[in-house]
C-alpha cells in the first residue's frame, strides 16, 4: 500500500533557521557558499523539495515528541547533503527538520 502525505518545507525553517548565522551548528555559511541567501530562499526550498521527491527516505528512529525521523540524502548544487524529515504519527505530513553536509 502506498501512503500519500503532504511534504512541508516551511519558509520560516529556511529564512529564520538555515540562512541565519548561529554560533553553534551553523548552516548559513555552507549554504551561502552554494549560493543560497535570504533574497533567494525559494531556490533552497525548491531544491530541498527536489531532494525528498527524488531520493529514498530511510527511517532513523522514533522522534521524542511523536512521529518518526527519516533521512534523505541528495544534492544541493554540487554538494551532497543529508536532509532530516519528521513523519507525523498519522502519516499525513512529512515535515522538513534540518540539513547538513554529508560526511565522506
Amino acid at each position: 500500500m502506498h501512503v500519500r502525505y503532504s511534504i512541508v518545507v516551511e519558509k520560516a525553517k529556511i529564512t529564520d533557521y538555515l540562512l541565519v548565522w548561529k554560533e553553534k551548528n551553523d548552516k548559513s555559511i555552507f549554504l551561502n557558499h552554494l549560493g543560497y541567501y535570504q533574497n533567494n530562499w525559494e531556490d533552497l526550498q525548491s531544491d530541498i523539495l527536489n531532494i525528498v521527491q527524488n531520493n529514498e527516505a530511510i527511517f532513523q528512529r522514533n522522534a521524542p515528541f511523536g512521529g518518526t525521523l527519516h533521512k534523505v540524502t541528495g544534492e544541493l548544487k554540487d554538494k551532497r547533503v543529508v536532509t532530516i524529515w519528521l513523519l507525523a504519527d498519522d502519516n499525513s505530513i512529512f515535515r522538513f527538520v534540518t540539513l547538513y553536509p554529508e560526511k565522506h
